[in-house]
């Protein structure tokens, strides 16, 4: 019993002594603390914030499919903009993040780090305008391909049509003769009649044809409209925010004060040991 009230007076004579000692070393403790918290203000003044602008966009199309493949696509643009490249700085503007959201096939969700939203903003146009201007010559290639396609169907038509009104002439020629030799010549008109018959049948096939020639230019002149040749766009608004993501004043500060009475609390400790041991080296 008398043990554990002499341990518990000493704990109390420690403890007095610990807090004479922070009393003691009062102005350094205040000083190293308002010192890194002035430190920490300074840094937050002269760091330039930065704002994330974030949005998703579609890639152009080319037949209703996407231009690329989205994989491909992520990769030449995460490499043509250094995102998260080990060891090197990217000045602002810079994409700071690609992703392709589950299940898609031509989406991809960009994360943009600037100085202010409006720079985001437009950093994130150029990319678009990037892209395009990549993928324009082979959009050109297929629309170039698809109207000489067009233009050759388109002339295979006319074409044909001509051949089914010459046919039609040719079948009333026929016609008229047939009822000229009905009394003279029967045998002349019964040929006549099968060859009447056989122009009948390629006028069906002919019209027939014609008809497949239109459906095929048709489908033609779809595929290259706006609704199966797309330009790359954003999908609905681009997501910015009112503050900046850094620096983070708040944090900062805080984590500075605690530093700050944390190392002078040391160094007042480290301090008085210096000192007492001095004035044993004194007194011996």
């Amino acid at each position: 019993m008398q043990k554990n009230t002499h341990y518990t007076q000493e704990d109390k004579i420690d403890l007095r002594e610990l807090f004479s000692i922070l009393k003691k070393r009062k102005k350094l403790i205040w000083s190293v603390t308002t010192l890194l918290a002035l430190l920490a203000l300074v840094y937050i003044f002269i760091t330039k914030p930065v704002y994330e602008i974030k949005t998703m966009i579609e890639v152009g199309q080319i037949d209703a499919q996407p231009i690329d493949n989205i994989n491909d696509i992520k990769q030449k643009l995460t490499y043509e903009y250094q995102v998260n490249v080990r060891g090197k700085e990217v000045a602002l503007p810079r994409v700071k993040a690609i992703s392709i959201p589950k299940k898609s096939k031509s989406i991809l969700s960009l994360t943009v780090h600037a100085n202010n939203n409006e720079e985001g903003i437009n950093y994130i146009q150029t990319v678009i305008s990037k892209i395009e201007t990549q993928y324009q010559e082979k959009t050109n290639a297929y629309t170039k391909s698809q109207n000489e396609s067009i233009q050759i169907t388109q002339q295979d038509i006319v074409e044909n049509r001509i051949a089914f009104v010459n046919m039609k002439k040719e079948l009333d020629t026929y016609s008229q003769k047939i009822i000229s030799l009905k009394s003279e010549d029967a045998a002349l008109a019964g040929i006549y009649a099968l060859q009447i018959g056989q122009k009948q049948s390629q006028l069906i096939e002919l019209k027939k044809y014609i008809s497949t020639l239109k459906n095929k230019r048709q489908e033609l002149e779809l595929s290259i409209s706006p609704f199966m040749i797309k330009a790359t766009y954003i999908v609905g608004e681009i997501e910015t925010l009112d503050k900046p993501i850094k620096p983070q004043k708040a944090l900062i500060i805080i984590v500075a004060f605690i530093t700050g009475f944390m190392l002078s609390v040391f160094l007042a400790f480290f301090l008085e040991f210096i000192g007492g041991i001095k004035n044993e080296e004194e007194a011996a």
